[in-house]
């Protein structure tokens, strides 16, 4: 078997198998428990699919995939508004090299106008930070930075105790103003930085889950578990064979229709594309906003992957941008971790 092919699944005998990056089949169990879980329950709930592999369900939701393995992404659906996140399974225990880390990575990263897209959220309260006068007047100031860096803290105290958090399956879409994560809707753009992380904590709030808007932690062991667990082991750095939104790029849809034409520069609805590990859209589209910020910098905000009428930005690429900039091109996703 091809290493181009894998991972995949394999029918043995009736029953199907996953085959891991590495070419082992991985023993199936005798059925797993994520399809027990109702939506009515009133905490936290854990169960596992065929392979023994866990998933923590926030209250509220249930699994719109229950057939499926962790490594395919498996999807959770709140019942009260349809919105749906992906689970990453991951660690921040370094010494746990048989797990992913939750962690950042830098792949490609633009340096222009005297700014490197890139700053680590947990030094956004370091002495040296300063604000600029365009930064504090687009809602990016001290106050906000401690904010993030207790955020990013809250994420990894819940991976710790969980052993994982979800990504939203789709860039966040706008119906009537209200800010969700559903297919076929037209992404929440044209909005600035400091309106995607208000209304990001805003998505879904619960005694079990909260939202957040996207950090880089999230987005980089997202990436890296779409790497680990699909055909598109560079999707962070190539945009070949992906079929996602990039003005050079055709686009088809699950019939392979084409919906968008190659050197045409169209905004997609959201989950249109091809998902990885069942994520929609990380590499084009709208470029998408984080809580990654370089305050007193000319270019403050960061964004990630690439748009839809930019032609050289994959899914890792990091690229920064001016606070006060809402154009139709910025967009931003939600992440939900388990409390």
């Amino acid at each position: 078997m091809s290493s181009d092919t894998l991972p995949t699944t394999i029918s043995l005998d009736g029953y199907l198998f996953k085959v891991d990056r590495n070419g082992n089949i991985q023993q199936r169990k005798q059925g797993g428990t994520l399809a027990t879980v109702t939506g009515e329950e009133t905490s936290n709930t854990t169960v596992e699919d065929a392979l023994g592999n866990k998933v923590v369900v926030p209250a509220g939701f249930i699994v719109v995939n229950p057939e499926d393995y962790v490594t395919d992404g498996i999807v959770i659906q709140k019942v009260s508004n349809g919105n749906q996140y992906v689970w990453i399974p991951c660690t921040t225990d370094s010494s746990d090299t048989s797990k992913l880390q939750y962690q950042r990575t830098e792949w490609g990263v633009e340096n222009d106008n005297d700014t490197l897209a890139s700053k680590d959220e947990l030094t956004l309260t370091d002495s040296d930070v300063t604000y600029r006068t365009t930064d504090t007047e687009n809602g990016i100031n001290a106050t906000i930075s401690a904010e993030i860096v207790a955020q990013i803290n809250s994420e990894k105290a819940s991976i710790e105790q969980y052993g994982g958090y979800y990504i939203g399956r789709y860039e966040t879409g706008n119906v009537s103003d209200v800010a969700v994560i559903q297919q076929n809707v037209e992404p929440y753009a044209s909005i600035k930085w400091c309106v995607a992380y208000s209304l990001a904590k805003g998505i879904d709030v619960g005694s079990t889950a909260n939202s957040y808007l996207c950090s880089s932690y999230a987005w980089d062991t997202a990436i890296n578990f779409i790497q680990n667990n699909t055909i598109w082991k560079n999707y962070a750095t190539s945009r070949e064979n992906t079929n996602d939104n990039w003005r050079d790029k055709e686009v088809v849809d699950e019939s392979g229709e084409v919906i968008k034409e190659a050197g045409t520069a169209t905004r997609l609805k959201t989950g249109l594309t091809t998902a990885k590990a069942n994520i929609y859209d990380m590499g084009g589209n709208v470029g998408e906003f984080t809580t990654e910020l370089n305050p007193g910098t000319a270019e403050s905000v960061v964004q990630r992957g690439g748009y839809y009428n930019y032609t050289t930005a994959p899914a890792g690429y990091r690229w920064d941008d001016h606070p006060s900039d809402s154009g139709i091109i910025y967009g931003f996703r939600a992440t939900l971790f388990l409390k």
